[in-house]
C-alpha cells in the first residue's frame, strides 16, 4: 500500500528533527573548554548561521499557504504573489515568483510542466539576519535533495561611480 503524503511527512520530518537534535547536542559538547578553545565571535557565527537556516526553513512553510479567490475582493488583492512564466523549447516552464515579505522579500524560481511548475530550483532573498553588505543571499536546490544545497550572500564587487 502506498504511504500517504502526511504519513511520509511525519516519518521523514521526525527522523530529520531527531537527527538535528542529536547534532545540536553534539555541537554543545564543543563548549567544553578542557577539550576545545574558541572565542565569542566563533560562537556567535555558529549560532547566527544556525538561526538563519531555521528562519529560512520556517519561511518555506509559510509560503505554502494559499489565499482563496473572491470576487468581492478587488483584483489586485487576489494576486497572492506576482509571477511570470517562461515557456522552454522542451515544453517545460520556468516560473519566477516574488514574495513581498516584510522581513525576507524573495524571488523564487520554479521549473516544471506548463500546468504545474512546482519544483523550486533557486531563490534570491533579502536576509536581515546577515551582517551588513551580506543581506542579499542566493540559494539553490538539487532535484534529488529536499533541502537547500547552496545558500550564500551575493557579494558582487561593484565599481563606485
Amino acid at each position: 500500500m502506498l504511504e500517504s503524503k502526511n504519513s511520509r511527512f511525519c516519518r521523514v520530518a521526525e527522523a530529520r528533527v531527531n537527527k538535528i537534535i542529536k547534532m545540536v547536542r553534539l555541537l554543545g559538547n564543543c563548549s567544553n573548554k578542557m577539550v576545545y578553545a574558541y572565542n565569542e565571535d566563533q560562537v556567535e557565527q555558529i549560532f547566527e548561521t544556525l538561526q538563519a537556516e531555521l528562519i529560512q526553513a520556517r519561511r518555506r512553510y509559510a509560503q505554502l499557504g494559499k489565499k482563496k479567490f473572491s470576487l468581492s475582493v478587488p483584483a489586485q488583492s487576489n494576486c497572492i504573489h506576482p509571477s511570470i512564466e517562461l515557456p522552454l523549447p522542451d515544453g517545460t516552464t520556468l516560473k519566477a515568483t516574488a514574495f513581498a515579505d516584510s522581513e525576507y522579500p524573495a524571488i523564487n524560481i520554479y521549473w516544471g510542466q506548463k500546468t504545474d511548475p512546482n519544483e523550486e530550483i533557486c531563490f534570491a532573498e533579502y536576509n536581515p539576519d546577515r551582517s551588513a553588505r551580506q543581506h542579499l543571499c542566493v540559494g539553490a536546490y538539487q532535484s534529488h535533495q529536499d533541502d537547500t544545497t547552496y545558500y550564500e550572500p551575493y557579494m558582487a564587487e561593484r565599481e563606485s561611480k
